[in-house]
């Protein structure tokens, strides 16, 4: 049974997404270690030669990403949005919004999906490469004398030091978008990735506090809350993070329920579990409101007996 439970908290964890995703091309390849080096897009010619048509269509594409996105609710929305900041970013030089849109479309993607199957954890794997890899450029095209010390395998903290706070949201992106796979794959590209996330995800904490409600913070706490102790897994260094999180934005309904999920039912937390999901449920958004009840009503069920008490390590949230 314990198998069994263990095998279902890493589908949950996974984020549950993928529905979705690109079928197009040939599957991703795993992310390296991140940051791996990142590069620039190539400036782009039309057939004539000339970048200004290039150009001229490419925004046109970003504008009609962007109208799609604000109809993102709609069916089918999000995935053309996607579709057209990708398509934009490969007409001409990549410009570095069209690349970060790209990256948090297919993060919400992967988030608001459902997992009910080998083929859709797959799918989710390869939503979250890609989201990895678009990230990657993002910030290299932002910061490219990062991207060159990372070309040049320069360590991680010293390509980390060239990124200043204009990068912030694609490292942060590719940092949560790699950890996705990593979960897709298994524990173990997680545990050879650890390091390497949480320096990225602590730089982002520095250059960028409150991104994402303090999504920094937050993924730092599911991170240590879904390790194992033999690599680092530490429940009170998970709860000092989620904790600066909520200091920074107590409103986040989302880091409320992600700690419940996470160091709540792995610490066996009644008390923590409740508190949190009592105050999501309130949540403004109807989707985070309801997530929240739902959980708390299965509180009896992850609360009982050893087998049933599994964490759900890094659970998405919405």
């Amino acid at each position: 049974m314990r198998t069994a439970l263990l095998a279902a908290a890493l589908v949950a964890a996974a984020c549950a997404g993928g529905k979705g995703a690109s079928k197009a091309g040939a599957t991703p390849t795993a992310p390296a270690k991140p940051p791996p080096g990142a590069s620039s897009a190539s400036p782009a010619t039309t057939p004539g030669g000339s970048t200004a048509s290039s150009q001229a269509t490419q925004q046109e594409l970003i504008a009609r990403a962007n109208a799609a996105w604000e109809r993102r609710d709609e069916p089918g929305m999000l995935d053309d949005a996607i579709r057209l900041w990708e398509e934009a970013a490969a007409r001409g030089p990549a410009p570095a919004v069209a690349l970060v849109s790209a990256a948090r479309g297919r993060k919400l993607r992967i988030e608001r999906g459902a997992v009910s199957s080998s083929d859709a954890l797959h799918e989710v794997g390869r939503d979250a490469s890609a989201c990895a890899e678009v990230a990657r450029r993002a910030w290299g095209t932002l910061e490219p004398e990062a991207a060159a010390a990372a070309a040049a395998g320069k360590p991680l903290e010293a390509v980390l030091e060239r990124i200043g706070a204009k990068a912030a949201e694609p490292l942060y992106l590719e940092a949560v978008c790699t950890a996705v796979w990593s979960r897709t794959q298994g524990f173990t590209p997680l545990i050879e990735r650890r390091v390497d996330l949480k320096q990225m995800l602590g730089r982002v904490a520095q250059l960028a506090p409150d991104l994402d409600e303090a999504g920094a913070e937050r993924e730092l706490g599911k991170l240590y809350a879904a390790l194992p102790a033999y690599a680092g897994g530490d429940l009170r260094e998970a709860r000092a993070h989620f904790e600066a999180a909520l200091s920074r934005v107590p409103s986040s309904a989302r880091t409320r329920i992600v700690y419940a999920r996470t160091v709540g039912v792995k610490a066996q937390d009644r008390a923590l579990f409740e508190a949190q999901l009592e105050a999501a449920s309130g949540a403004d958004d109807p989707a985070i409101a309801t997530e929240a009840k739902e959980l708390l009503a299965r509180e009896t069920e992850l609360f009982g007996p050893a087998e049933a008490a599994q964490p759900i390590p890094g659970g998405p949230t919405r």
